[in-house]
């Protein structure tokens, strides 16, 4: 969520006209995230939030807003897409692909007690149950395969210390198959700043243009070393208290729990790149929030020190 494409209130007044949602009171452009542009919209109906996608093309889209439409269905507190009074639910505006979606209750929790692991570990798990059996055609780009593009991208501006541990690591991975792991739906970004809480219980988890078909134990991985970690490394209860939650609706496979060490690894190698990408090759726009890519080599490091004793 940033603000890479500029809006005003003409163009939002027009847009408008193709909802039966009141007439425009106010906007004002998102700060956080770093994908797409994104709108706070009041109007006379009622509170909205307004994306226009930056990278997904056109004939992605449905995808998306059909999967958030299931996880709504479903009972996850998601986006839920808007309809038109066409019954439409993509536009163009600006000459960028557009949905509208009910702006939901809540505040992020950047600082995450054990209770609010709990939480997210509990809707984690929910996600992957209700997408188990969903069929959604989005390929893997936090894959190996990724990584090495990302490494390769950035490998002229790297330290001699950060590119030794990036092409270690990479061949590390390398020797790691997982083809046994259960796969599904992930969310591929379910950080902090991505769920909403409100009375301490999950309210919105927030921007799926991540997702795809992939190791669920990824995604448990990805949320782990995001929402248990403070100052670079990991708080152990934080953990236990997410995955035990998590295990209460889906309880790990022997394989799974063989795999941990190695998709804690995975992750904070996939992030630390994408971050160093972003800082090194950044988009124009106004109000974008970078994020430090150094956590991720901490996380990274600490995980390779203490590989044997991260199982599960």
């Amino acid at each position: 969520m940033a603000v890479y494409t500029q809006v005003n209130a003409s163009q939002l007044e027009q847009f408008f006209t193709f909802y039966a949602l009141g007439d425009l009171i106010s906007f004002e452009g998102i700060e956080d995230g770093i994908d797409n542009t994104n709108y706070f919209v009041d109007t006379t109906c009622g509170r909205f939030v307004l994306t226009l996608f930056e990278t997904l093309s056109i004939s992605e889209l449905p995808y998306f807003t059909q999967l958030l439409s299931h996880l709504a269905k479903n009972n996850i507190s998601c986006p839920e897409p808007q309809s038109d009074r066409s019954a439409t639910l993509l536009h163009q505006l600006n000459n960028k692909p557009a949905v509208l979606f009910k702006r939901l209750s809540g505040t992020a929790i950047l600082t995450p007690s054990i209770e609010n692991c709990q939480e997210i570990g509990q809707q984690l798990a929910k996600v992957h149950r209700c997408t188990q059996n969903y069929d959604f055609p989005i390929s893997n780009g936090f894959d190996l395969k990724g990584c090495i593009a990302l490494a390769e991208k950035i490998d002229s501006q790297l330290s001699p210390s950060d590119r030794e541990l990036i092409q270690d690591e990479l061949l590390f991975q390398a020797a790691h198959t997982m083809n046994d792991l259960p796969l599904g739906v992930i969310h591929g970004d379910l950080f902090r700043d991505n769920v909403l809480f409100l009375d301490n219980k999950v309210s919105g988890i927030l921007d799926f243009y991540s997702a795809f078909t992939g190791i669920l134990l990824f995604d448990v991985a990805i949320t782990v070393n995001d929402w248990c970690h403070e100052k670079g490394q990991l708080n152990p209860e934080k953990i236990n208290a997410l995955l035990s939650a998590y295990q209460s609706l889906r309880p790990l496979l022997a394989c799974e729990k063989q795999h941990w060490p190695v998709l804690l690894r995975a992750s904070a190698l996939r992030f630390w790149l994408s971050r160093l990408e972003h800082q090194l090759y950044p988009r124009p726009g106004n109000l974008i929030l970078q994020k430090d890519p150094g956590l991720f080599r901490q996380l990274l490091q600490h995980h390779r020190l203490n590989f044997s004793i991260n199982s599960i």
